[in-house]
């Protein structure tokens, strides 16, 4: 966990400094790791015990759950359609995202505003709530991304996967698998907390197991940023 967080920091601030191709998507790539990093660090302190030890600790705004699938979708697009321009239309997919932020911050800066719990069941931003919204803005976020790809196959009439098209394509398929496996261990915890008032993520075993799905999705997601920081000017010059 330490070596992926350590790993999605570094790679996200070289996409800040990368040169070749669209400063845009690089940004957003570089963002999106970034926050999944912070994320990472939040679960990593959680699964060592340093929230027991520092409760102040869990309400650190380094939490970005919620953007993640968003900077994802906003990645490809970007990518696929470099000419387009962002509207005010298109913040409604930051609404929540946002709030999770200044969330974070507000109860960081006044502890008055902390739930003793740190989650709680109704939270949006931090609970099952946001769990939720989580589970659900993985899968509609990628299906938006998949149908923005086949979009923009068909516009190129191109029997072979352009390169470009052909890495972002297992980019998704990665964080399929990364869903499925996800999904499980979160819709245990509910069932849990909501039928039994069994908090799972207490059980070492079920905090190994939900650190060990986020850490593979933050694992393929340096390895495709790697191979594009290696391989972007062919990826440039291949589209």
């Amino acid at each position: 966990m330490a070596a992926t967080t350590l790993a999605a920091l570094g790679i996200g601030v070289l996409y800040f400094l990368k040169r070749s191709g669209d400063k845009r998507p690089n940004y957003l790539y570089g963002t999106l790791l970034l926050t999944a990093g912070f994320t990472q660090l939040h679960f990593l302190l959680e699964f060592t015990g340093q929230f027991q030890r520092h409760p102040d600790w869990k309400f650190l705004p380094i939490y970005f759950s919620l953007w993640l699938p968003v900077l994802l979708f906003s990645y490809v697009k970007i990518s696929l359609y470099p000419a387009y321009q962002f509207r005010w239309t298109d913040l409604k997919h930051l609404a929540f995202p946002i709030g999770q932020t200044l969330y974070f911050i507000c109860i960081w800066l006044v502890p008055a505003y902390r739930h003793e719990a740190g989650r709680y069941f109704y939270n949006p931003f931090y609970g099952a709530f946001e769990q939720a919204l989580f589970l659900a803005g993985w899968p509609l976020y990628v299906l938006f991304s998949v149908l923005y790809m086949r979009q923009r196959r068909r516009y190129l009439n191109r029997r072979s996967l352009p390169r470009q098209l052909w890495y972002i394509r297992k980019l998704l398929k990665g964080c399929v698998f990364f869903m499925v496996a996800y999904t499980i261990l979160s819709l245990a915890d509910f069932f849990a907390f909501k039928f039994y008032v069994a908090d799972l993520r207490s059980q070492v075993w079920y905090a190994g197991a939900q650190a060990l799905s986020f850490t593979t999705l933050l694992l393929w997601l340096c390895v495709y940023g790697g191979q594009v920081l290696v391989w972007g000017r062919k990826l440039l010059l291949s589209r």
